[in-house]
């Protein structure tokens, strides 16, 4: 069996939960880069992210019960704040020394909580990737969550992959065998690669057929950035064919964000929170509905791929596998994680 010891990078922000799935009352139990953690918030509505194991005797937190101010522990009583810090326990006066419970740094924006699961010091929220179009009055989100039995950095090589498009997704994203042959550019820095491609005078995929009423021939872009350590958005859509849609005028198409905002649960499962966010028919319900369940189907056959891939490995090692033209993009990713990681240690 191939080796499962995966390494994360630390001292980044990852996606812990879409905001409207947090409630003020409950508290919510998840698992990133392999440490339980609980999420909640205060009486005032702010985020909180701690270990989800009391200091006493290992009890989730996330049994326990909210308060205005913190966590009660559901086994023996312990209270613990936004800190972390136990600040009341049931019967006695004296806080003992250490009692407390590792906080982790949380920041809502973009519709979505943020964690930060590296050194506390070194969480600077202004490199939170600016996805500003999730929450912003002049776009439409419809998004989801999938939770997904596979190594985080399998999705990431799915999404920088367009080949795959043409025969995963023929149902709705793809409807030109031909398009698997069109070439695609790749750019990279030290915490990011961008692929992008151009796609003439076919005709349109069937998800953006029905979003757009396109039935002739259109052209179609698609240009994805992968952000360090696994957010990628992806600015695609399509437009009546040779209506200038190439130089910048997308009036004759329509525009969508399709987001990807990806964490590592365990070594071998991931938390996959998506959205496609469009700029036209605002008001339409059944547009958001469409786009919607279309994103769903498509994102969820990249799910059973990737659990059916991960099963055959094993663990998260390529070992024994071969490496074609359109994996470059991917193995550029893994190479940028590699050094990041390696410069963590």
């Amino acid at each position: 069996m191939a080796e499962t010891n995966a390494k994360f990078l630390k001292n980044a922000w990852y996606a812990a939960i879409w905001a409207h799935d947090l409630p003020g009352s409950t508290p919510i139990a998840k698992t990133f880069l392999n440490e339980p953690v609980v999420l909640f918030r205060t009486g005032d509505g702010t985020p909180v992210a701690l270990e989800d194991k009391c200091c006493h005797r290992a009890a989730p937190l996330s049994v326990g019960e909210c308060e205005s101010d913190g966590i009660r522990c559901g086994y023996h009583g312990l209270k613990f704040d936004a800190t972390g810090a136990c600040v009341e326990i049931p019967g006695q006066t004296q806080i003992p020394p250490g009692a407390t419970v590792r906080a982790y740094p949380v920041v809502e924006r973009w519709n979505m909580v943020w964690i930060w699961m590296g050194d506390a010091a070194q969480a600077d929220d202004s490199t939170i990737p600016n996805y500003f179009w999730l929450d912003d009055a002049a776009w439409k989100a419809a998004n989801g969550y999938i939770p997904m039995q596979g190594n985080y950095q399998l999705l990431v090589d799915n999404l920088l992959d367009f080949t795959h498009v043409t025969y995963l997704h023929k149902n709705t994203l793809s409807a030109d065998p031909e398009e698997a042959k069109v070439p695609v550019k790749v750019e990279r820095d030290e915490r990011s690669v961008a692929v992008s491609r151009w796609i003439f005078g076919h005709d349109a995929p069937p998800l953006f057929a029905k979003a757009g009423g396109f039935d002739g021939k259109v052209d179609r872009w698609q240009t994805t950035t992968w952000l360090a350590p696994s957010t990628l958005a992806f600015d695609v859509g399509c437009a009546k064919a040779d209506t200038g849609a190439v130089d910048g005028d997308r009036s004759e198409g329509i525009s969508i964000w399709s987001m990807h905002l990806i964490t590592p649960e365990t070594d071998t499962s991931t938390h996959y929170h998506w959205a496609y966010v469009r700029n036209f028919a605002l008001d339409d319900d059944k547009m958001t509905e469409v786009l919607h369940d279309g994103a769903k189907a498509t994102f969820e056959e990249d799910v059973v791929m990737i659990e059916a891939q991960q099963e055959r490995l094993g663990g998260i090692s390529f070992d024994g596998l071969i490496d074609i033209n359109a994996d470059n993009p991917p193995i550029q990713m893994r190479r940028i994680m590699d050094d990041l990681i390696a410069a963590e240690s």
